[in-house]
């Protein structure tokens, strides 16, 4: 049994009810601070175990393998930075009396919980407990999207929750059709929706079950991705929800949506082999990349700036794990790099709302010289997302467009151009806020609210500093097992 795994579900739980029942303002900032440390520990434990055994599991309940672990290190390290980030954001909202205790300690509640569901989901071998786990995790952002009451903010809740409903359905179709399909070879039982079992099997299944199950999957878990054309929801889930949430969704659910797909991917590669889901997910991941592209060029509300990029490496990510082979270690190490990255941009942009109130980018310029805290993670952040070394992001990208061209090279040609178009775009919105003259005076900080958003964004950026071009042994033993998973076997770049 592995007791990490059991923790890294169970402290978000036990860190929400707490917070929920307790009422104290103090004891709801110890308990969470507890349980970000708490957290970032139970995920590396996690992974270490997954790197020396394969896999560790805990009973028929939980199991962890390298995506499984990949995806703990992720939304364990951006659930704790964010962790400290929403303590000094919300407490500075109620100190300015735009919140009662009773919502502050309901938001850290909804917030944990939406973290242990994302956590329940990603390590699972049952796709009908990970469907559950993730539609879990719909009803938790829902509630946090619209926490504050605000008209915007009530529509954007109820655009999320109708849009991802309909997705989840979709992906519940799916996961109907490969039990299906299984039942026929593993018999009436729960080892017809085990992961292991339906790789051990894929041959035996059947290929038009298998190829109308992995579409279904695709929109369903494609919608809650943010995935053109399904992406309608997220800019205005963004930009309407709190910051943390934002971060939140940006980081980490758009990474966990992600997983469901590639599960489903590596069984339908198995079946019908890699040509069928290749060539769906390269589709929608180029439809990301342009449709974002063109909307980064005309956005004035800082969120929602940062919202499309999103859109944008989402679709990067997925090109990498569509295209195969090299491109999957490339997709895989965006997608840690970029919920490092986003999240941080988006701490960045919670300041500046928290300062001006208002999300207009016009109006926000000199952030470094008048918001250090903020002008640093909006500008570090920023660069690291236009791709450029030398963070990680540039190495993924470069891994990704050089799978692409072996695989598919005119591929390779149209990405490159979406590619450079969304970052001349993001990289001057970046600098402009950044740079120049000083605006508005705004509101000042609490001094709270200094201090534990400047935690969180130092963790973040000496994170994206650390692993940056390098990639540490041990995160690339996770990597190259990822990558013989859903690429084919090929061996990890050195």
């Amino acid at each position: 049994m592995s007791w990490p795994l059991v923790l890294l579900v169970a402290a978000p739980v036990m860190a929400g009810l707490g917070s929920l029942l307790v009422q104290q303002r103090r004891a709801i900032e110890v308990l969470q601070c507890a349980q970000a440390g708490t957290l970032l520990a139970a995920a590396a434990l996690v992974a270490g175990q997954v790197i020396a055994a394969g896999e560790v599991s805990v009973g028929d309940f939980l199991q962890a393998d390298s995506l499984s672990a990949w995806l703990d290190l992720i939304i364990g390290f951006v659930g704790s930075s964010g962790t400290f980030y929403a303590v000094g954001y919300m407490g500075e909202e109620m100190d300015r009396g735009h919140l009662s205790l009773r919502r502050y300690s309901q938001f850290f509640c909804l917030f944990d919980l939406y973290l242990a569901a994302m956590l329940l989901g990603v390590n699972q071998e049952n796709i009908a407990i990970m469907w559950i786990a993730i539609e879990g995790s719909t009803l938790w952002a829902a509630l946090l999207i619209g926490f504050d009451r605000s008209k915007a903010a009530l529509e954007a809740g109820w655009k999320y929750i109708i849009l991802s409903a309909v997705g989840i359905a979709l992906a519940l179709f799916g996961t109907i059709l490969v039990y299906y399909s299984s039942e026929h070879v593993l018999g009436v039982s729960s080892e017809a929706l085990r992961w292991s079992q339906l790789y051990r099997v894929a041959g035996e299944l059947d290929p038009a079950a298998i190829k109308v199950a992995f579409i279904f999957a695709l929109i369903g878990y494609g919608t809650k991705a943010g995935v053109a054309p399904m992406h309608t929801w997220l800019p205005d889930a963004h930009a309407e929800a709190p910051t943390p949430m934002s971060a939140m969704l940006s980081a980490n659910m758009l990474t966990v949506a992600v997983y469901a797909i590639l599960r489903f991917k590596a069984v339908t590669d198995r079946t019908v082999g890699p040509e069928f889901a290749g060539k769906l997910i390269i589709g929608l991941a180029l439809l990301s990349l342009a449709i974002s592209a063109i909307f980064l060029l005309v956005q004035r509300d800082y969120k929602r700036l940062f919202a499309y990029s999103s859109i944008e490496h989402i679709g990067i990510a997925l090109l990498g794990f569509g295209v195969g082979g090299l491109g999957v270690f490339g997709g895989a190490w965006h997608l840690m790099n970029h919920a490092l990255a986003k999240s941080t941009a988006f701490y960045g942009a919670g300041l500046v709302f928290l300062r001006y109130n208002h999300k207009s980018l016009d109006r926000v310029t000199g952030l470094l010289s008048q918001m250090p805290i903020a002008g640093t993670a909006i500008l570090v952040a920023g660069v690291a997302l236009a791709g450029m070394p030398p963070f990680g992001l540039f190495t993924s990208e470069v891994l990704i467009a050089i799978g692409a061209y072996r695989a598919k090279p005119e591929v390779t040609y149209v990405f490159l151009a979406l590619l450079a178009l969304a970052f001349v775009t993001l990289l001057y919105q970046v600098l402009r806020m950044t740079l120049g003259a000083p605006g508005e005076a705004g509101t000042a900080l609490g001094r709270q609210c200094r201090i534990f958003t400047s935690a969180a964004v130092g963790i973040n950026i000496v994170a994206l500093g650390t692993i940056g071009l390098h990639v540490p042994p041990g995160l690339e033993v996770l990597l190259a097992s990822i990558v013989k998973i859903f690429g084919g076997g090929m061996e990890a770049p050195r």
